[in-house]
């Protein structure tokens, strides 16, 4: 019975300790992120220039962002700052993605392996495919539907909190 309860009490005080470190780990994270927006707010977030918005948005690679605070620049950027970086419009991003041939490269063919993770084309279909399952799915008639996808779910960060 006394083994049962030194085991008891073992676990609960493992329980409280995971608990409490998994606070505070959320906590720095969060004053890390607020102390990132602060800087950025303080340099009144600089206008990128429209090339750049475009990778950014493209790619996802935040790093322009970044070196704008180089005392942060190897921290994680925050993909809430997007929406104060982020000028260009989604006429002009979807043009961009055209004009680049971003969507040839999305065929499923022109991947390393069949089963990599990303959003491929996949003949009159988009699938989202992750450790060679997928996901989700956008059934599409022509190239201007599959550009709408890609469009919509990159421009999806700007709305990422």
């Amino acid at each position: 019975m006394t083994t049962f309860i030194i085991i008891i009490g073992l676990v609960l005080i493992l329980i409280i300790y995971f608990l409490i470190s998994n606070k505070i780990g959320i906590k720095k994270l969060n004053d890390e992120i607020n102390e990132i927006c602060i800087a950025h707010e303080k340099l009144n977030y600089p206008e990128l220039d429209k090339k750049t918005q475009l990778e950014i948005m493209e790619t996802g690679d935040l790093s322009p962002i970044a070196k704008l605070v180089p005392e942060h620049k190897d921290k994680r950027t925050p993909l809430k700052l997007l929406k104060n970086y982020i000028t260009i419009t989604k006429t002009e991003f979807r043009n961009y993605l055209i004009e680049t041939g971003f969507i040839e490269k999305q065929k499923i063919e022109n991947a390393h392996n069949p089963k990599q993770d990303g959003i491929w084309l996949m003949k009159d279909k988009i699938i989202d495919q992750e450790r060679g399952y997928t996901h989700r799915s956008w059934n599409i008639k022509n190239m201007n539907e599959a550009s709408d996808v890609y469009v919509n779910l990159l421009w999806e960060k700007l709305n990422t909190n």
